[in-house]
């Protein structure tokens, strides 16, 4: 970062910007008027102003969706090293709530930076929870299903990945990934109840008849199984185990 910083001059009056906390000064004092005029001047160096999570998150809340768009744009390749973890890529895209922004942004960072801030399913999850509209299908997309299916080794990782996605989202990502693939991460009660309750019925139990018979019957063993299940699980999926391990509701 260079000592002086860089020069914008505005309505005649020259300033010296180093870092974004004196980005946010100019912008504040200039109360708007002068935004782009001073984005514009800077935009060979945004990248060495904005270095870090918390200066990009308070330069973009003070700007109009067209000036962020063109902060995203300056930053470029240098966006993931400014963003840096995936709970601050979280926190930037719930202070957003602009699909065009937000869509940029994922577009800036590409497949690569993605990946590299979703770096859990826990991650995955925050990242997907507030990306909206298209973003949604567009984030999915560039994490890419061979990614995706490396990173979601249990039923509860992909739990978590579905209860932050719509219907049509989830649906969309279990047909990329592999429905049996899929019910193949069923291994314990814990995937199975996370997994039957990140979906709607319709969707999870499509997905239990793919789950081998072995595993279900491996996973519900005794009245205390049911008991855990039956928490998590609603009538159409009860009624799936109960007939395909032959166990009638006396039997408990």
């Amino acid at each position: 970062m260079a000592t002086t910083g860089y020069p914008i001059t505005v309505d005649g009056q020259t300033a010296q910007i180093r870092t974004a906390a004196e980005l946010m000064v100019a912008l504040d004092v200039l109360q708007g008027n002068h935004d782009r005029e001073v984005l514009e001047q800077l935009r060979p160096h945004l990248a060495e102003i904005i270095i870090d999570p918390v200066g990009l998150h308070r330069t973009l809340s003070v700007l109009t969706p067209d000036d962020r768009l063109l902060v995203i744009e300056a930053l470029g390749e240098r966006l993931v090293d400014v963003v840096q973890t995936g709970g601050a890529l979280r926190d930037l895209l719930a202070s957003l709530a602009e699909t065009e922004v937000e869509e940029a942004l994922l577009r800036t960072l590409g497949p690569y930076g993605l990946r590299r801030l979703a770096n859990s399913p826990a991650a995955i999850e925050g990242i997907l929870e507030w990306v909206y509209g298209q973003a949604d299908g567009l984030a999915l997309e560039l994490l890419g299903a061979e990614w995706l299916r490396t990173q979601l080794r249990t039923g509860y990782d992909l739990s978590l990945v579905l209860r932050a996605l719509g219907h049509a989202n989830q649906e969309g990502l279990i047909d990329r990934l592999g429905w049996e693939w899929a019910a193949g991460l069923v291994q314990d009660d814990r995937d199975l109840a996370q997994l039957m309750r990140s979906m709607p019925g319709d969707l999870s139990c499509r997905l239990l008849e793919l789950v081998p018979v072995p595993t279900l019957r491996s996973i519900v063993r005794d009245p205390d199984d049911w008991e855990r299940l039956e928490r998590y699980l609603d009538a159409d999926e009860l009624a799936y185990l109960r007939g395909v391990l032959e166990v009638s509701p006396d039997a408990e």
